[in-house]
């Protein structure tokens, strides 16, 4: 039914469970489990000195959470590929599912931080509203 999972992370606590339905599902259907990370880097900072080590600090950074979620699932025998991508997570994730043909994708929840997501929606509710595929919200 699925054969190629798109497992979108951010490092958060919740990246735990996500990654632990990502192994279930790769498993039971023998799917490849593509990981995003999606990133946006202070562009608000971009005219301060400093502003390249600082985005180059975001890229190490995403790129380890990258690395660690495919070490973790090639460590079960699960086909993984993955990328970090700067840009808007739901974007990202949405163009990456079409990019890769994903017949699923797997993304966490988390409670609103602020009114702002609170009024347009979190980056499931994004992608749950425009996806043309199953999505499976992780609480």
């Amino acid at each position: 039914m699925f054969n190629k999972i798109l497992c979108a992370i951010d490092g958060a606590a919740i990246t735990e469970r996500i990654l632990l339905y990502a192994m279930h599902f790769g498993k039971k259907e023998g799917a490849i489990v593509h990981i995003v990370h999606a990133y946006q880097l202070p562009d608000y900072y971009v005219a301060q000195d400093g502003f390249e080590e600082l985005a180059n600090a975001y890229r190490a950074v995403a790129k380890g959470v990258i690395d660690d979620a495919k070490e973790f699932l090639e460590e079960v025998g699960l086909q993984v590929t993955g990328e970090a991508i700067e840009g808007p997570p739901a974007q990202v994730v949405l163009e990456e599912a079409d990019r890769i043909g994903a017949d699923l994708i797997l993304v966490g929840h988390r409670n609103p931080k602020d009114v702002t997501e609170m009024l347009l929606g979190s980056v499931s509710q994004q992608i749950l509203n425009q996806s043309r595929i199953p999505v499976l919200v992780i609480p």
